[in-house]
């Protein structure tokens, strides 16, 4: 029997349910999109250590490699002494901790050099703040202009925030003028894009879209999840290469990437964070971040404000990459990706690396489109010239000369 009837509705079965659901599955697997769960037996570091086997890592976010340093676990491992394990409830019931505090005037600091008038607050995650903020911010009064090439949160967002979504050309600026200008009369208009952007690697022209949002009257939301202790004087952001105190821009950023630590924060003007704070569902109903990566994180912008080491350690290895990989010698940020196209092209090329030991995970849709699939190389301050010497001939013995040029340069 595959259905019953409840009050004259038709209910579906477990059996006919799990037919249905394994029905979609195998079209996934078809498809060659198919996603599994792969736990790590070590830190996933510059070694890899899965299902029993060992490979040098080139996927990791972890882009200063802080996940594993000394003082981000001590700095934890006392906040868990101090305070526990956990914060017990949401922030505005009794879980903001003096450590939630301290962090978010550390960000306001490292981020807008403590420039009055600004303040941090802290998310669970990305995809927490970059809801919170299109949600809270706009409505269906309102014009949200999106870079086709967001990040799945941004879009999740304008989504979810009712505003009318107006998708320009990645990065192209005429585009984005023109489609200012026919949205005129809306009564808000934010414009959201990366800083720089996850799966492509390149930067948003942030100087020129600020003039745009300045003269149309519109905001800017900058997620710089990748940019975060990348970019910047002492990692501190894109944003940070201008003056843009008292400009239209609000700033995301992530802690679990470059930070090596785990959450998200919103840098803005204090109305802003006064509006995230009343209004945004995923900061409102969810149980605050625990001590223990509220310190990590707190530590890492301290290492970062005492030095500019770790950065330039990494842009070191950007350009050892690049001149590798046969990438522009201007590239300035951790990702290279090595488009291929289809599915089965990428996952061909994504086994044979890992068959040689290097960790390299294909991309395909939906965190691409369809006929975008890539390899996405990451390169950390942590990986040696020797490795990346390695995992740069490796990627030339899995695709033709001819494939590689066209990959590198699409």
């Amino acid at each position: 029997m595959n259905s019953t009837t409840v009050l004259g509705t038709t209910t579906m079965t477990l059996s006919q349910l799990q037919t249905e659901l394994t029905a979609e599955l195998d079209a996934i697997r078809a498809a060659g999109r198919w996603r599994e769960l792969r736990p790590a037996q070590a830190p996933p570091a510059v070694t890899f250590v899965c299902e029993g086997q060992r490979w040098i890592n080139f996927s990791s976010n972890d882009y200063l490699g802080l996940s594993t340093h000394p003082r981000l676990i001590a700095a934890a491992q006392a906040a868990t002494a101090e305070w526990g394990t956990g914060a017990t409830a949401s922030r505005l019931i009794c879980g903001t901790l003096d450590l939630h505090r301290s962090l978010e005037e550390a960000l306001v600091a490292f981020k807008v050099g403590g420039h009055p008038g600004y303040r941090a607050l802290l998310f669970n995650s990305g995809y927490h703040a970059n809801l919170s903020l299109l949600t809270a911010l706009t409505d269906a009064q309102d014009v949200i202009f999106s870079d086709a090439l967001n990040h799945a949160s941004l879009i999740d967002g304008c989504r979810l925030s009712r505003a009318t979504t107006v998708v320009y050309r990645h990065n192209d600026l005429d585009d984005l003028r023109a489609k200012l200008t026919r949205y005129g009369q809306a009564r808000r208009r934010l414009i959201v894009t990366e800083a720089v952007f996850s799966m492509d690697g390149d930067v948003t022209p942030l100087s020129d879209v600020l003039a745009l949002a300045e003269t149309f009257g519109a905001w800017v939301v900058l997620d710089e999840a990748h940019a975060t202790g990348v970019l910047g004087p002492q990692g501190r952001g894109l944003a940070a290469q201008l003056d843009h105190t008292g400009r239209p821009l609000i700033v995301m950023g992530t802690l679990g990437k470059a930070l090596g630590s785990f959450g998200a924060f919103v840098v803005a003007p204090d109305v802003v964070i006064e509006l995230l704070i009343n209004r945004a569902r995923p900061f409102i109903f969810t149980t605050a971040l625990p001590p223990a990566p509220v310190a990590a994180a707190l530590e890492a912008v301290r290492l970062l404000m005492e030095s500019d080491a770790l950065v330039e350690g990494l842009h070191r290895n950007i350009k050892h990459m690049a001149t590798a990989l046969g990438f522009s010698p201007d590239w300035t940020t951790p990702v290279f990706p090595v488009v291929l196209g289809a599915e089965a092209a990428t996952l061909r090329a994504m086994h044979g690396l890992q068959a040689a030991g290097f960790y390299v995970v294909g991309i395909r849709p939906p965190t691409v489109p369809p006929g975008a699939c890539r390899l996405r190389l990451t390169v950390t301050a942590a990986h040696t010239p020797a490795q990346i010497a390695d995992v740069a001939a490796a990627v030339r013995s899995v695709m033709p000369a001819s494939s590689l040029v066209r990959a590198t340069h699409s």
